[in-house]
C-alpha cells in the first residue's frame, strides 16, 4: 500500500533563482526562444519585459530620435530599444543610444557595449526613480565614454550626466557633472569629443 510522505518546513527543497548570463541570453535570442514582438531584456541575471509605452513616452522618444538623427555626424548611428551589453549579467534595452561606427558593424559579431556607446537616453514618464537610481549607477560603471541623458517628461526638464566614474566608498557608479535644461533653453551635447548642433528644448520635450 502506498503511503504519503509527510514533509516539514525544514525538509522543503531550498531553491534560489538561477542567474542568466549575457552570453546565455544572447544564445536564447539567437535561437528564437522569445516571441518576435516581445521586448525582453536582462538585468542582474534575470529576465524582464519592458512596459508598453504611453503616448507621452512614445511621442517624446520619436522627437528625440528625429532630432539626433538630423545632427549626429558620419560614423555614428542612433539605436532605439536595442540590446546594449553592459557586463556579464546586464543586457538592457535603453530607450535610445548613439554609438560610434556603422549599424552593420554589429551585424553578426556582438551587441554594442562600453567601447561603442557615446550617449544613452531614457525617457522618464513613470520610471524616474529607476532612471536616476540603479540605471544611472550601472551606466556610469559600464559605459565610461558615454553621456547619460534623462528626459524627465512630468517635470519638463532634461538631465544631462557626464564624467562617469565609480565611487570608491560605495562601489556605485556616479557622474561628476549634471546639467539641467528646461523650457526656452538649448540642449548641448558632445559625443565622442564632437559637439553636435544645439537642440532647442521645445524640439524634443512638450
Amino acid at each position: 500500500m502506498a503511503t504519503a510522505l509527510a514533509t516539514t518546513p525544514t525538509e522543503e527543497i531550498q531553491a534560489s533563482p538561477y542567474p542568466i548570463t549575457s552570453d546565455l541570453f544572447e544564445q536564447m535570442i539567437a535561437q528564437g526562444l522569445f516571441p518576435s514582438d516581445s521586448r525582453v531584456f536582462l538585468w542582474g541575471g534575470r529576465l524582464y519585459e519592458k512596459m508598453a509605452k504611453t503616448l507621452p513616452h512614445a511621442s517624446t522618444h520619436n522627437a528625440w530620435n528625429r532630432a539626433l538623427t538630423r545632427r549626429i555626424p558620419d560614423r555614428m548611428f542612433v539605436g532605439n530599444e536595442n540590446p546594449v551589453r553592459l557586463d556579464e549579467f546586464h543586457l538592457p534595452l535603453p530607450d535610445m543610444i548613439v554609438a560610434k561606427g556603422e549599424p552593420f558593424d554589429f551585424f553578426d559579431s556582438r551587441y554594442p557595449d562600453g567601447r561603442d556607446v557615446l550617449l544613452v537616453i531614457e525617457v522618464a514618464v513613470s520610471s524616474l526613480a529607476a532612471d536616476l537610481g540603479p540605471r544611472l549607477s550601472l551606466y556610469a560603471l559600464t559605459l565610461p565614454g558615454a553621456t547619460y541623458l534623462v528626459a524627465d517628461v512630468p517635470h519638463r526638464r532634461v538631465l544631462i550626466h557626464s564624467d562617469p566614474s565609480p565611487n570608491q566608498k560605495t562601489g556605485r557608479g556616479e557622474y561628476g557633472t549634471r546639467v539641467e535644461v528646461g523650457p526656452g533653453e538649448s540642449i548641448r551635447l558632445k559625443l565622442g569629443g564632437v559637439e553636435i548642433d544645439p537642440i532647442p528644448f521645445e524640439e524634443v520635450m512638450r
